[in-house]
């Protein structure tokens, strides 16, 4: 019994020891791009709350705070982490793939009216256009944006156990449309993750640009 309670406390400090990394690797990461921001001069990209460098933050504090709140929860109504898994992976999906047929409508939009101008204009004037659709859904309503179901976006669960899920999906939906909508589009390695000793630890390290 002696052993068994060594061996979990051995796994319990483990655990911790890398989320304490993990943190001081973002924390470095974010240090190293202000500091590439203040060199080149670019102000602009600072004062944007949906510039990259916000992005990323935005999505760190989805992981490293808010996920290990919402998964004991989870947890304590016996949802695996595979199931838990699932549905990020897909909130995440469906955004990424909301705002690629969003994009398609304001490239067509153009494409019919842009008679007169250069192609570097209406490159400039698509480009200004989606970002002002990240702005507009950057202070949008999360619990709004998310129009899918709860019987899509959490499975055969319970209807209070939809309630405890509707946050998480919502941030996930949110983050994941203002991340499509960067220059180039963001998503979480989901590809590259390996979780560690804790099935629960979900969310990749990194974001990558996609192609979208």
């Amino acid at each position: 019994m002696e052993a068994f309670y060594k061996k979990k406390l051995n796994e319990a400090r483990s655990v911790a020891t890398q989320k304490e990394k993990e943190l001081k690797s973002v924390k470095d990461r974010l240090a190293a791009q202000v500091a590439i921001s203040l060199k080149t001069g670019d102000t602009e990209s600072m004062n944007n709350p949906v510039s990259k460098t916000r992005l990323i933050e935005m999505y760190d504090n989805l992981k490293l705070l808010q996920w290990p709140k919402t998964k004991d929860r989870l947890k304590s109504r016996n949802i695996s982490s595979t199931d838990a898994k699932d549905l990020i992976q897909k909130t995440f999906g469906d955004a990424s793939e909301e705002m690629k047929r969003r994009k398609k409508q304001i490239e067509e939009m153009f494409q019919q009216s842009s008679s007169g101008m250069t192609p570097q204009k209406v490159k400039e004037y698509r480009q200004l256009t989606v970002q002002n659709l990240q702005t507009a859904l950057f202070h949008s309503s999360k619990e709004d944006l998310l129009k899918t179901s709860f019987a899509e976006h959490g499975g055969p669960y319970s209807e209070n156990l939809m309630v405890d899920l509707r946050p998480l999906t919502s941030e996930c939906y949110w983050l994941s449309c203002l991340m499509a909508l960067n220059n180039p589009p963001l998503q979480p390695d989901w590809k590259n993750h390996v979780p560690g000793i804790d099935s629960w630890d979900i969310f990749p390290r990194d974001i990558k640009p996609s192609v979208l």
